[in-house]
């Protein structure tokens, strides 16, 4: 194993551990955002292996598209999701009935 797979796994994995363990909801999107960081890294370690970059480079390029808009839409839910309840708390925000 090349030490940028591992790194992309370690990557996945720390950015997992932070989306499962934090009560933030900021903290929640930063985690999801590290583990979609090593994802890219991933295929691109992959592809230089069985030879076929220009598929894993158009695969990683569509990612970081698909991440992108994925953050800019999560940030703007925790920042409504602020301005209506003044917390980021996920606990406080599990009590809202509606």
């Amino acid at each position: 194993m090349s030490p940028y797979a591992a790194t992309g796994i370690i990557m996945v994995v720390i950015g997992l551990y932070a989306a499962m363990t934090r009560k933030n909801l900021l903290r929640v999107v930063l985690g999801l955002s590290i583990m979609a960081r090593g994802v890219p890294l991933i295929f691109i370690v992959g592809g230089m292996q069985t030879g076929t970059m220009s598929a894993a480079q158009s695969i990683v390029i569509t990612i970081i598209v698909i991440e992108a808009v994925t953050v800019a839409v999560a940030l703007s839910l925790v920042v409504a999701a602020y301005n209506h309840n003044k917390t980021l708390s996920i606990t406080a925000l599990r009590r809202l009935k509606g």
